[in-house]
């Protein structure tokens, strides 16, 4: 894994071997003579948004040689990182959670991912905010239009983007078609297929070719289970079970949050200030890369690499000022 500094890798390690709720001063404890001030302050300082997730992709391309994007999928989706008792904190706001059912107090983090179902490489992230006005400096569909047109200037070429309904909006499918990329997604019954709504037709078990309003191209849509699926690929005949199953292999980024949550801590880190949580969401989404690697070494899962980095890496505490001189670089 790349780091800029020890600082970082201090941070990032502390994230993997801490087993209770984190904090700068559990932190603090995985080493010797390291203050939780130290901790903080990293969080504190400038840092250009998304460096850190370009340092895992990087890692990744170095580390495999024969490397290919196309044999996998961009997935863009969103979590709510739930602070029900941390309402002073300015990135929090009160936001729908599919997982509750209801609204909830917390931040609302979108991440695009590219995974081939075995490694998950985090490109972009963004978490939500307002302005001054209450209006949004940037809606959850800007940034995925901007995350997939990063994505391409990264040479990333997948096999094909997956999104729910919330990212099929007509200019990002315009954008994905523009790439040369396939997809495959949901819409939201309210969108208008051949002049009528989605949820005003009646579809048969095989997909209906046709056009989007907005959307400057051929589709295929399918219902299945009261849920409508979109996707352009129609070169070939698609089944609705084919595009089904395509469409399920966007359940790997709500994997990756819950390890996040569950590994690296996502949900606790309760600094005020916006600039402090991108950093340290950014720093979660190191962790858990730092992690694949381990789990693709040893095999297993994140849960078990965990466990290991624990048992093997953190049997003796080392000094936080000249960081881990047993570890690999």
């Amino acid at each position: 894994m790349i780091y800029h500094n020890i600082k970082e890798k201090a941070f990032v390690f502390s994230l993997i071997a801490t087993t209770q709720k984190y904090s700068y001063a559990q932190g603090s404890k995985v080493f010797n003579k390291t203050s939780s001030y130290k901790f903080k302050r990293f969080l504190d300082v400038k840092y250009k948004p998304n460096t850190l997730l370009r340092d895992c992709i990087e890692t990744f391309v170095k580390n495999n040689p024969k490397f290919d994007w196309s044999k996998g999928s961009l997935i863009v989706d969103d979590t709510v990182i739930e602070k029900p008792y941390a309402k002073k904190i300015e990135c929090s706001y009160w936001t729908y959670s599919s997982k509750n059912n209801g609204f909830v107090h917390g931040i609302n983090l979108t991440v695009l991912i590219w995974t081939d179902g075995k490694l998950v490489i985090p490109i972009k992230s963004m978490i939500y905010t307002k302005d001054a006005n209450g209006e949004p400096n940037q809606t959850k569909n800007d940034f995925a239009y901007e995350a997939l047109k990063y994505a391409k200037r990264l040479g990333i070429n997948p096999k094909d983007v997956l999104f729910d309904s919330k990212f099929s909006s007509s200019k990002i499918l315009n954008l994905i078609y523009n790439n040369d990329w396939k997809y495959c997604g949901q819409l939201p019954c309210s969108r208008n297929f051949n002049g009528q709504q989605l949820k005003e037709r009646r579809f048969q078990p095989t997909p209906q070719k046709g056009n989007l309003k907005g959307v400057g191209h051929v589709v295929y849509v399918s219902k299945h289970k009261g849920r409508y699926y979109v996707t352009n690929a129609t070169e070939t005949y698609v089944t609705r079970e084919q595009i089904v199953k395509e469409y399920r292999k966007r359940w790997a980024i709500e994997v990756m949050f819950r390890e996040l949550k569950q590994c690296c801590h996502l949900q606790d880190c309760q600094s005020l200030k916006t600039s402090q949580q991108r950093r340290y969401v950014d720093l979660c989404l190191k962790a858990h890369t730092q992690l694949q690697e381990i789990k693709n070494k040893n095999g297993g899962s994140i849960y078990a690499a965990k466990t290991w980095f624990l048992t093997n890496q953190m049997q003796v505490k080392y000094n936080g000022d000249k960081l881990l001189n047993g570890f690999a670089a």
